[in-house]
């Protein structure tokens, strides 16, 4: 599958790597995107109706960097890293995908409070 082009100008949401993990990992900083709908539907189509690898699958099309080296899906740069990475790197930058594309506690409630009913 083709990736979805990218915008040059986009902002990389650079994350350090606490020293306890990079020592091990060999890994100090990872840079992620926001997702553009048409990404997070592609991710949607490798994920095949399965949540746990829909996760991963959004989680690794954020991911575009790795210590100032650019990733790409294309050519198969993520999933490489993904795959050779500890795990508790991986824990993180699904972490930090959430954080990026989630709304906060606050604005969840705030949203979800809002709700009127109309009828006819």
């Amino acid at each position: 599958m083709e990736a979805v082009a990218q915008k040059a100008a986009r902002p990389v949401h650079v994350f350090t790597v606490p020293p306890s993990l990079s020592q091990d990992a060999g890994v100090t900083e990872v840079g992620l995107i926001t997702l553009t709908a048409d990404e997070e539907l592609q991710a949607f189509s490798r994920g095949k109706k399965d949540n746990a690898k829909l996760a991963i699958e959004l989680a690794k099309a954020a991911l575009v960097e790795v210590d100032g080296k650019q990733l790409k899906l294309a050519d198969g740069t993520v999933d490489t890293f993904w795959k050779d990475v500890d795990p508790r790197i991986r824990q993180l930058i699904m972490t930090a995908y959430a954080e990026l594309h989630g709304a906060d506690e606050e604005d969840q409630k705030s949203f979800l409070k809002s709700r009127k009913i109309r009828v006819g």
